[in-house]
């Protein structure tokens, strides 16, 4: 292959940390090919509990599924938003994080998906026709569908793959176009600039501490290149910081008021793909916005540069493993 364009029961009940999450989607860059021929490199896999087992046991320990969650993949696309995409230029999922929400606890909890992460990614034709899954990085699947509906839903297949088969349940994706909405909607972030960014915005200098407004916010999420050390790695590291703050001014404003649930999902609908209704969301938001937020699961693994130059991400198998019990099951007292 030649190479293109390389590689946002009850739903959604914390807005906030939605929105959080949304803040987020902006990991974007260009360039790459896609690597059908790659499929023999090896999968990262190990010996994850699988959907269908509602009990496991791993060390000793005994598992069980838990019973009443909701999981939403948020996906952040490196695209402005369009009505229609030509074929394989949809863009990639270049953000991805799993929300579970957990009705009985009362938590929140998200899983942050390196965008170079190997795993078997469903391909499809022209016409929509389906290929066998190719091992590759997990953002391409997004490419191949129509930039809406197929392109979450090969995603949303791609992280149950990566995950076992564990249940997806919604999921939202937003474009590049509705980062400085989403900063903006929270009054904008504070933040102290630890690399330089004004080769982009000569006000973003390195050592700097300001709010970001507007394209300010696109710049700090999404740059990577000409930004520090250039890696997906560290970008990841200050979006996550960001997000951090992004949540807590998100919450503040949600407490406040419930109105600002339904005015935030306005604001952005417009750059949106989901499978979430409006009215469901907004009042199960509101319902559980006391729900404790913890902390992100980012799984240890091993980078390395593939065949094409294009870094690659292997998950930690026990890593890996442990996040999916963490997420999906309850240790059998």
């Amino acid at each position: 292959m030649k190479k293109q364009e390389q590689k946002n029961k009850t739903v959604f009940h914390a807005v906030a940390a939605l929105l959080a999450v949304l803040a987020v989607v902006l990991v974007l860059y260009g360039g790459g090919r896609w690597l059908e021929k790659r499929a023999e490199k090896p999968e990262t896999r190990t010996q994850l509990p699988q959907a269908d087992q509602e009990t496991v046991e791993v060390d000793g320990v005994t598992y069980r599924k838990k019973s009443r969650l909701t999981t939403i993949l948020v996906m952040g696309v490196d695209h402005d938003t369009q009505d229609s995409y030509e074929y394989r230029k949809a863009g990639q999922a270049d953000f991805l994080r799993l929300v579970v929400l957990d009705d009985a606890d009362k938590t929140v909890q998200q899983l942050q998906i390196d965008r170079d992460t190997i795993t078997p990614v469903t391909v499809l034709g022209l016409l929509g026709d389906r290929y066998e899954p190719v091992t590759e990085q997990i953002c391409l699947g997004y490419a191949f569908g129509d930039g809406r509906q197929t392109s979450c839903e090969v995603t949303v297949e791609a992280v149950g793959n990566l995950l076992g088969g564990q249940t997806i349940d919604q999921y939202l994706a937003m474009g590049l176009d509705g980062i400085s909405t989403l900063n903006d909607l929270a009054g904008g972030v504070t933040v102290t600039l630890e690399d330089d960014f004004s080769a982009i915005d000569p006000a973003m200098t390195k050592g700097t501490t300001l709010t970001l407004q507007g394209e300010q916010a696109e710049t700090y999420v999404r740059s990577r290149r000409s930004v520090g050390v250039g890696t997906n790695e560290a970008r990841m590291a200050r979006q996550e910081s960001y997000i951090r703050q992004l949540s807590v001014q998100l919450d503040e404003k949600l407490q406040q008021s419930q109105s600002f649930a339904s005015e935030a999902y306005d604001a952005l609908q417009p750059y949106l793909t989901t499978s979430m209704a409006k009215g469901q969301l907004v009042n199960e938001a509101w319902a559980a916005k006391d729900y404790t937020r913890l902390d992100t699961i980012k799984p240890d693994g091993t980078y390395q540069v593939g065949e094409d130059g294009f870094m690659e991400f292997y998950p930690d198998a026990d890593a890996l493993q442990q996040a999916v019990l963490q997420l999906f099951y309850e240790k059998v007292e």
